[in-house]
């Protein structure tokens, strides 16, 4: 075999141009709102030239619509499904909720699911905890990548240039608490791929921890993670063991379910 066809040691590279496609679709998805050329292209830190060729292209296939008006870019109906053939085919919250339930009825707290979406996670599924005031977070809901525990364990897992491209934005700090120093994040990330678990005490909201662990399928990679949010009292940071040893336990079962043996390591 030529030298110039071997396939690096990780799998075959990374399309670019498929690549530039996922990541309009996830900055699209974020907004929830129809985005302009020039604003994907400051998001994606891209050429405004390179951007418009894929939305252009994107749209002619049916994926992205584009609002006759403003000339700004949204989420196509040819999407829609996909979406639901997905559903169809993997439906990590069919697997998961019953888990949820268990993490919930064990611990007191708020269980959720999150699925990973390139460089961060997106909340699908939650199981509110039983308490008279409980602290719970909207399927819907996509993390920030640096200071959420969901966030930061898919960016952990994520390949390197996705999570270059989050340590090169400014960080917003939203507590005195929020990790928000690339080479600090660069340092936790590492930890988190050591101990496949985080938390983010006081990183978001003062008073409210979360603490998760990645759920990997096939060949180890990341499709999610499964963890608790509730007040800091409750939830202390580092977390118990008791505590983490049902969330482990729990990301160890589905992960050996979708055929990944990660979690014999620890």
């Amino acid at each position: 075999m030529n030298q110039n066809d071997e396939k690096p040691a990780s799998g075959p590279a990374l399309l670019e141009s498929v690549e530039m496609v996922f990541r309009l679709l996830d900055e699209l998805t974020a907004a929830r709102r129809p985005l302009g050329v020039t604003e994907l292209a400051q998001l994606l830190q891209t050429a405004k030239p390179r951007t418009y060729r894929h939305l252009a292209s994107m749209r002619q296939l049916g994926i992205l619509e584009q609002d006759p008006t403003t000339e700004k870019y949204m989420l196509g109906a040819r999407l829609v499904g996909y979406g639901e053939a997905a559903g169809e085919q993997f439906d990590l919250r069919a697997l998961v909720d019953p888990y949820l339930t268990r993490i919930r009825d064990a611990t007191g707290q708020t269980a959720l699911l999150a699925v990973a979406t390139h460089d961060t996670a997106l909340v699908v599924s939650c199981v509110e905890s039983k308490a008279n005031v409980c602290i719970s977070v909207k399927p819907g809901n996509r993390v920030l990548p640096h200071c959420s525990a969901q966030g930061r364990t898919v960016l952990a897992f994520a390949d390197a240039a996705s999570q270059q491209r989050v340590m090169r934005r400014k960080l917003p700090q939203l507590t005195e608490r929020t990790l928000h120093n690339p080479e600090a994040l660069a340092v936790r990330l590492a930890l988190i791929r050591e101990r496949l678990y985080d938390d983010a005490d006081g990183e978001v909201t003062m008073g409210i921890n979360a603490v998760c662990c990645p759920i990997f399928r096939d060949n180890d990679q990341i499709v999610g993670t499964i963890g608790i949010v509730g007040p800091s009292s409750a939830i202390p940071s580092p977390p118990p063991a008791a505590m983490l040893r049902e969330l482990q336990s729990a990301a160890a079962e589905i992960s050996e379910r979708l055929h990944a043996g990660t979690y014999q390591r620890l």
